[in-house]
């Protein structure tokens, strides 16, 4: 029972105070202001702040906040912000849930400062054609004040119109804004509706040819399309179209053009005609325009010296055509009302006939020598000539008239002209005569002798020229010789060609060009080998001489050894010097005396020493080779005893022959075999025989040896015995340990 009081009384207590709770929460809410226009707004020329915001008093009075919850009361004064949200609470600030209001400010409308049309005539500019955004615009001519304008209102260039827009809740009027009128003046272009040109080829047509007031952007069609680039070319027959353009505006009527291109005037291509002054007789008249190249027009007229006829065609008589008054132009003249007259020309030049003439730089030469023939005359003519009657021959005379035949002659030779005919069409020509003759004399002929000497010899060099007569000398030696001037023979100690040419002083005539050769052998060289040998040993000496060829040989032997003969190689066994002399059979030039010698080493001689010694004793083998020197050594020792290797002594234990062969290094000369022994003697063995004995008996102490031989003892007795001495027998009648060696 009591709990369950207690539980009852205690629901009772919460829901008191809860209901006290709600009263007082609700008894707060009720102060705090209502806000019945959550979208306010104003212009800004009311310069709005936050006490133009509207919300009802409840009774806690009105703050205004820039946040939800939190932050500080906003002053009255605070200038309200456009697109802003603001929040009512009660002069505690502890409403709790704020109401929002949203805040729009209406300002200046708003649309490019600078503003027009483009029209063909000032009157169609209107303000109509001016847009800004914003509600119910209205447009004034001042800044403030003043009374609202029509949009039929004509729009001056330059001029400032302000704009405004209205509230459309309170019907406020907001700033206005400023805008200057640009008015672009674009009227329809006038010009020829037909315009013509000449195509001058030298400077293609294009759309900047075209000619329209203003400036002008050009189409193909009447409305719409891409503007042309002013180098586009032209079309024969186009139409053209063409609008007014003042940046940014554009006429939006187009002006018609027929284009009509016209070929320009056409005389042809200069031309020319030549005649031959003796033709102009026999010449049938012909037409100038016939001469003139390309494709000339045939509206034109002929003007020259002489009267042509035959209209355009302008036919010639040159029969009175002469050669003084040679060259004669005539000129074509085409003219048309719209493309420039052009004239083109021919030229009618009478040809003068070619003449030529020949002539020799001189009128004999020698057998071979050149002479220059010249041919002289019209320029650029072609000269036919015969040489010695025979067939024609041509040659061509350069632009100064000129040409020249420069050969070696043989025998004698005339040229003699036949006539000349002038370069170009026509070629012009006539007979000539000249003529002159070239004699050829004969030439000398000479020999050179040749020499073939031994160096150091003096050759002789003479040139004999036949015919017998007078001549000169002119010589060509070998480099390093001096020049042996104009001379027929003289002395050279130098091998080589020698050439001369001789001239005879009577036809100044000159051989051709003979040699003769010095030939210098050389003396020959020879070596003859030395030779060092062993005593006993057989030298060969050999004489070698250069150059290669055949030899004879003179020797000179040492006193005693037979003479070897004409030989270049043999043998001997007898030191000394070997000398020659060698002859070479093809030159018979002989060589300097050259020595050999040959040297004869003697046989070393070598001694080995004897050993005898004991067994485990070791001996010293050496061997003493004569004379001194430096010597290699062959050792041949007993079977089983390692081989002592090149020394020349050296130990062992091992008894027998030891020989030795030595070489002299110096002189590679080998010594006979000689030996020496060594003997191993055994060591010999002793037994000492023992003895016992009663005190006061006296013992016999004997050394016995083997092998039976002659002995000596050296005895070790007890302390106190006398010493027995070298004995192999004595008594004592000591006790005690007795020992010998």
């Amino acid at each position: 029972m009591r709990i369950t009081t207690f539980v009852r009384k205690n629901t009772f207590i919460y829901y008191f105070f809860l209901l006290c709770f709600c009263t007082s929460i609700q008894s707060a809410y009720s102060q705090c202001p209502t806000v019945t226009n959550a979208a306010q707004s104003f212009c800004d020329t009311q310069f709005p702040v936050v006490g133009s915001l509207l919300a009802t008093d409840e009774g806690g009075g009105v703050r205004w906040y820039a946040n939800a919850t939190g932050g500080s009361a906003l002053t009255i004064g605070t200038p309200l912000q456009n697109g802003q949200d603001y929040f009512a609470d009660d002069n505690t600030g502890s409403c709790g849930l704020r109401q929002v209001v949203i805040v729009t400010i209406y300002a200046a409308p708003t649309g490019s400062a600078f503003q027009g049309p483009c029209v063909e005539n000032a009157n169609d500019a209107t303000l109509a054609d001016f847009f800004v955004s914003g509600n119910a615009i209205k447009w004034y001519s001042s800044p403030t004040g003043g009374t609202a304008l029509p949009l039929s209102t004509v729009i001056v260039d330059g001029t400032v119109y302000y704009a405004s827009q209205t509230n459309p809740n309170s019907g406020c009027e907001s700033s206005r804004k400023p805008v200057e009128a640009v008015v672009g003046i674009v009227p329809t272009p006038t010009g020829s509706p037909v315009q013509e040109f000449c195509n001058n080829l030298g400077s293609p047509l294009t759309v900047a040819n075209l000619v329209a007031s203003g400036n002008n952007n050009w189409y193909l069609t009447s409305a719409f399309g891409v503007s042309l680039d002013s180098s586009t070319p032209l079309i024969n027959g186009q139409f053209y179209y063409a609008t007014t353009v003042e940046p940014p505006c554009e006429s939006s009527n187009r002006l018609e053009v027929l284009v009509n291109i016209y070929e320009p005037n056409d005389s042809g291509d200069s031309g020319a005609r030549s005649i031959c002054v003796n033709d102009l007789s026999s010449t049938a008249p012909f037409d100038l325009y016939n001469l003139l190249g390309g494709t000339p027009d045939n509206t034109g007229v002929w003007t020259g010296p002489f009267p042509t006829s035959n209209g355009f065609q302008g036919t010639l008589n040159v029969s009175s055509l002469t050669l003084a008054g040679s060259p004669y132009v005539f000129t074509y003249t085409v003219s048309s009302a719209l493309c420039p007259t052009v004239s083109s020309t021919v030229t009618i030049t009478v040809l003068p006939l070619p003449i030529a003439s020949i002539s020799v730089n001189t009128t004999s030469v020698c057998f071979g020598n050149s002479a220059t023939v010249t041919f002289t005359g019209t320029p650029n003519a072609t000269v036919t000539y015969v040489l010695n009657g025979g067939a024609n021959q041509t040659i061509l005379l350069n632009g100064s008239g000129t040409a020249t035949i420069t050969s070696p002659f043989t025998l004698a030779s005339t040229f003699s002209l036949v006539s000349v005919a002038s370069l170009g069409n026509p070629s012009c020509s006539q007979l000539q005569v000249g003529s002159v003759t070239i004699t050829v004399l004969p030439l000398p002929t000479v020999t050179v002798n040749s020499s073939t000497l031994c160096a150091g010899e003096t050759a002789t060099v003479t040139a004999t020229p036949l015919p017998a007569g007078t001549y000169t000398y002119t010589w060509t030696v070998p480099v390093g010789v001096a020049a042996p001037g104009n001379v027929a023979t003289f002395t050279t100690t130098v091998a080589g060609t020698y050439s001369v040419i001789v001239t005879n002083t009577t036809t100044t005539c000159s051989s051709l060009s003979a040699s003769g050769t010095v030939t210098i052998n050389p003396i020959p060289t020879v070596t003859v080998n030395s030779s060092t040998i062993c005593a006993g040993a057989t030298a060969t000496v050999t004489a070698t001489p250069l150059p290669a060829g055949t030899y004879t040989y003179a020797w000179s032997v040492p006193v005693g050894v037979p003479a070897p003969g004409n030989v270049a190689t043999f043998t001997t066994t007898a030191a000394g010097t070997y000398s020659v002399i060698v002859t070479n059979t093809a030159t018979s030039c002989i060589s300097l005396s050259t020595s050999g010698t040959v040297t004869i080493n003697p046989i070393p001689t070598v001694t080995v020493n004897s050993s005898t010694l004991c067994a485990g004793a070791t001996a010293t083998v050496t061997a003493t080779p004569l004379p001194a020197g430096t010597y290699t050594y062959a050792w041949s020792v007993p079977v089983g005893v390692p081989a002592p290797g090149n020394v020349a002594t050296f130990t062992t234990t091992a008894a027998g022959t030891y020989s030795v062969i030595v070489t002299n290094t110096a002189t590679s000369c080998i010594s006979l075999s000689t030996s020496g022994t060594v003997t191993i003697n055994p060591i010999p063995t002793v037994t000492v025989n023992s003895s016992t004995l009663c005190a006061g008996e006296t013992a016999t102490v004997t050394a016995t040896t083997l092998p039976a031989g002659t002995y000596t003892y050296v005895w070790s007795v007890p302390v106190g015995v006398p010493a027995p001495g070298n004995v192999a027998t004595f008594t004592t009648t000591v006790a005690g340990t007795y020992s010998v060696i």
